[in-house]
C-alpha cells in the first residue's frame, strides 16, 4: 500500500483545510478531537497520508458538520496537482 495522495483524499483534505480556515482554526485544533499528534495531523494536511473514515467523522463532528456534509464539500472541491 502506498501513501500517494489519491484524487478523493486530496479533495477531502482540501475540504477539511477550507472548513478549518472558515472557522479560523488550524491543524493544532484537531489534536484533541482526533487523539493523534500534531505531526500526524500535519502529515495529513500536507497530503502525505490520507485521513481515514473514522478521522473524517471526528473532524466533521468537531466542525459541527455531518460526515456527509464534509464529503459533499470535498466533492465540490476541484482536484488540482499537489506539489510533492
Amino acid at each position: 500500500m502506498t501513501n500517494e495522495a489519491t484524487p478523493i483524499s486530496v479533495r477531502v483534505t482540501r475540504a477539511i483545510k477550507a472548513e478549518l480556515a472558515r472557522r479560523d482554526l488550524d491543524g493544532n485544533d484537531l489534536v484533541e478531537p482526533l487523539k493523534i499528534g500534531r505531526n500526524a495531523i500535519y502529515a495529513r494536511l500536507r497530503y502525505e497520508q490520507p485521513f481515514d473514515l473514522d478521522q473524517i467523522e471526528k473532524v466533521a463532528e468537531f466542525l459541527g458538520m455531518t460526515p456527509d456534509e464534509l464529503i459533499d464539500s470535498a466533492r465540490r472541491t476541484p482536484v488540482l496537482a499537489v506539489a510533492s
